[in-house]
């Protein structure tokens, strides 16, 4: 029995600029303890998964990107369910590597690779950190997604602007100014506009038809190193949800920093809401983006987000300074 499987999509962001040098490396050190399978598109993934599942392997390495994450996890979940998951270990390979910060792995994959291995050998086991998932179920879909973050709004508009400009850090930079420089000049500009859909979180309706930005995650940071919420998620029973709505935005756009990158308390007027929920329903979305992964409707849909399964993510936060 090997108890690693390794994912590796060759067509994220930093895997296919030196995809042999990484899948060489990566099989190398992982050595006769692992199995490594490319997968060239989402319908190879359950296959290689099938496979890992039949060896009963207990670690699962995924080389991409956040959205690669998603679909692995996602198909994982849907095969097997969620009783006997294994270890999930984030490599470092894609465009948006939201989870590898969030988990400690922000060196390259390599370094990543090597830790474990020392920590099988020396250990026997890895150190871990618990989070939760969302379960994403789209009306569109007869199946059902998992993911750590979901958004809609002002950020999904933002990701389609990133990846349709190149994506990468510079992009990142350069598109953050350029948003900043519009937020002063030109807040009717359609990255601002208000996006129409009805809203219940916890089975109560939000009075509102429309809202600038949505987010709901189990992680503490979103795309960009954001740092909006209030509330903590608790892995299994809430995650955090982040509500903005035009108004609040235009009256607290001076201390908009801190509302990205720490965060401030729900506003009375119902226009901005920062708290923690179990389940919430989005009716006529037309757009929206799971860490990262765009999903783009033609028609208003229906979205429900609810409490999803826990996850075990390989960690190297306690080695940090």
């Amino acid at each position: 029995m090997k108890p690693i499987g390794v994912i590796f999509n060759p067509f994220a962001d930093i895997n296919k600029k030196k995809t042999g040098e990484h899948l060489n490396s990566i099989k190398s050190i992982l050595g006769e303890q692992a199995l490594v399978r490319i997968t060239t598109n989402t319908e190879e993934i359950p296959v290689a998964l099938k496979e890992f599942y039949k060896e009963g392997i207990k670690i699962l390495g995924i080389s991409g990107g956040d959205g690669t994450i998603d679909h692995v996890l996602s198909s994982y979940i849907n095969l097997f369910g969620s009783d006997d998951l294994p270890v999930i270990v984030p490599l470092k390979g894609g465009t948006m590597n939201m989870l590898m910060g969030e988990v400690g792995l922000k060196q390259d994959q390599i370094t990543s690779c090597n830790k474990l291995i020392q920590y099988l050998n020396q250990q026997g086991k890895l150190p871990t950190v618990e989070r939760g998932l969302i379960k994403v179920i789209d009306e569109r879909f007869d199946y059902v997604n998992y993911s750590f973050t979901w958004l809609d709004g002002f950020i999904y508009k933002f990701i389609k602007w990133y990846n349709q400009e190149g994506a990468g850090v510079k992009v990142a930079l350069k598109l953050i100014l350029k948003s900043g420089i519009m937020s002063l000049v030109d807040l009717n500009h359609d990255l601002f506009k208000e996006v129409e859909s009805r809203v219940h979180i916890n089975y109560g309706k939000l009075p509102f038809e429309s809202h600038m930005f949505m987010a709901v995650s189990t992680v503490k940071r979103l795309v960009f190193g954001f740092r909006v919420f209030t509330e903590e998620p608790e892995p299994g029973e809430r995650f955090s949800v982040f509500y903005l709505r035009f108004p609040f935005f235009k009256k607290a756009l001076y201390k908009l920093p801190k509302v990205l990158y720490s965060g401030i308390k729900s506003d009375a007027s119902g226009d901005f809401l920062n708290h923690s929920a179990s389940i919430i329903r989005i009716e006529g979305n037309t757009g929206y983006a799971m860490d990262g992964e765009v999903y783009e409707s033609e028609k208003p849909t229906n979205i429900t987000l609810e409490v999803g399964p826990k996850v075990q993510l390989f960690s190297l936060k306690d080695e940090r300074p």
